[in-house]
């Protein structure tokens, strides 16, 4: 049969735990904004800025994509052409691709940003 009052065993790990929960750390206070840091809020609250900030960032990652998917592809003549040809192929590939890439990402991060920033906006009033 069980006795209703805890083991020794069980005392000492209570009494450890409580202890170290005895021992928390202080609370810091807050800190309040600078007023640089709430003119730099307040310039990405606005939707211009926040759309063309997502152009820049998607045509940034379009390049890499490209010039990713540009490495991949293969000439379909590669048997007849020298190494130099197909280092020059490649190389106009992947600006090729990176170009079409980069455009498409701008354009769809700003226009997804956009929309995102203009419904929020709305939503908010």
């Amino acid at each position: 049969m069980a006795s209703p009052e805890p083991s020794a065993a069980a005392a000492a790990a209570a009494g450890a735990g409580g202890d170290a929960a005895g021992q928390r750390a202080p609370v810091e206070p807050l800190r309040l904004p600078t007023p640089e840091e709430i003119k730099g809020q307040e310039m990405m609250n606005n939707c211009a800025v926040r759309s063309v900030l997502s152009g820049v960032m998607g045509g940034g990652l379009g390049v890499l994509m490209g010039l990713f998917f540009g490495a991949l592809e293969n000439p379909i003549m590669a048997e007849e052409m020298t190494a130099r040809q197909q280092i020059v192929y490649q190389a106009k590939q992947m600006g090729r691709k990176s170009m079409s890439h980069a455009k498409t990402f701008a354009v769809m991060g700003l226009i997804f940003s956009a929309a995102e920033c203009v419904v929020e906006k709305v939503d908010a009033v």
